[in-house]
């Protein structure tokens, strides 16, 4: 038995001793599903945006369906494979940012200084919306709709106040194309899950990261000293839903699920933003070194990295160099 099958057959035991009931009759059996987010802390605005949407839900089917949220590291899913998780059944619904490795062609929205505003960031979204659904249907998934947190910039135990400070510096980033530009600064890219980056952080495994103030910034704020707001990404994540447990839903309800992320989706993103600004004054008032970048910071950042994209898109196959020509198009970049 794969090692992957080993872990959904554990999973799925653990879930079903987990939910041991005593039966009812089937014609007033609900849905229970089970929905898994990287996040590892519940205050956060996106847990408490999908807790919203849970509510609603289950008020408006009438408990129909039950959805349970786990927060991440409070099951054996590593934060990478969230998207194989919710294809293989062993949770049913999933917030995944973590999707590049699964479903590559998502890394256009991720290509480090392509995309420099929001409304940039809603240009390129609607070319790049049937991609990723396209995609992540090849999985036997349906995407319910996504949520967008500020631009990840960097922080660092370490002395970073400008490009030339990332040198040497071990710098955990969420995606493959991070790395490309942490590695063209001549830092250390590191790939781990948001669970794992306080530990990591204090026995020097990393040196600082790549996240917003609206995420790990401000979870993370203890274990670092300095804040340079270069915008590198935005950082988008996606709710995922097993196809067949989702086809088996009435219309009606599968209605109101859509309706219910539709719904608190776009105030997650909208919490994030607001929280942003706020937070960076709250960083520097704690102690925080916090830099801004000037023009020619920008500039730089962008000459270094542009090179790159053609050449990301290039390996990655023929959709993805057409959605990036797309993209670049609309952006005028």
């Amino acid at each position: 038995m794969r090692i992957a099958q080993f872990r959904a057959a554990a999973l799925a035991t653990f879930f079903a001793l987990a939910t041991l009931l005593p039966s009812i009759p089937a014609a007033t059996a609900a849905e229970n599903w089970n929905l898994y987010v990287y996040n590892p802390v519940a205050t956060v605005a996106a847990v408490k945006g999908l807790n919203s949407a849970i509510e609603q839900i289950q008020k408006d089917t009438n408990g129909a369906l039950n959805i349970r949220l786990h927060l991440g590291g409070s099951l054996p899913i590593n934060t990478t494979n969230i998207t194989p998780a919710v294809s293989d059944d062993v949770v049913q619904m999933g917030d995944d940012g973590y999707f590049l490795g699964n479903v590559p062609i998502g890394g256009v929205l991720r290509l480090p200084m392509l995309i420099r505003s929001r409304e940039e960031y809603d240009k390129a979204a609607a070319i790049m919306t049937p991609h990723l659904e396209k995609a992540f249907g090849r999985k036997g998934l349906v995407v319910l709709g996504q949520y967008l947190y500020p631009y990840q910039v960097a922080y660092s135990r370490n002395k970073l106040t400008s490009l030339a400070d990332f040198k040497g510096q071990k710098i955990r980033v969420t995606s493959p194309e991070q790395g490309e530009f942490i590695k063209r600064l001549g830092g250390v890219p590191v790939t781990i899950g948001a669970p794992e980056v306080p530990s990591a952080l204090d026995r020097g495994v990393v040196d600082g990261v790549l996240t917003a103030n609206t995420g790990g910034g401000n979870i993370w704020r203890d274990l670092l000293k300095f804040n340079f707001r270069l915008g590198i990404n935005y950082f988008n994540s996606v709710i995922i839903v097993n196809k067949d447990r989702f086809d088996k839903l009435s219309p009606d309800i599968q209605t109101k699920v859509r309706k219910a992320f539709a719904d608190n989706l776009p105030r997650i993103t909208q919490a994030m933003e607001d929280e942003e600004d706020g937070l960076t004054k709250k960083l520097a008032e704690g102690g925080m070194t916090i830099t801004k970048p000037t023009q020619a910071d920008v500039d730089e950042a962008t000459k270094i990295i542009s090179s790159y994209w053609d050449q990301w898109a290039k390996s990655k196959g023929p959709e993805a160099v057409e959605a990036l020509k797309q993209v670049r198009a609309a952006l005028g970049r």
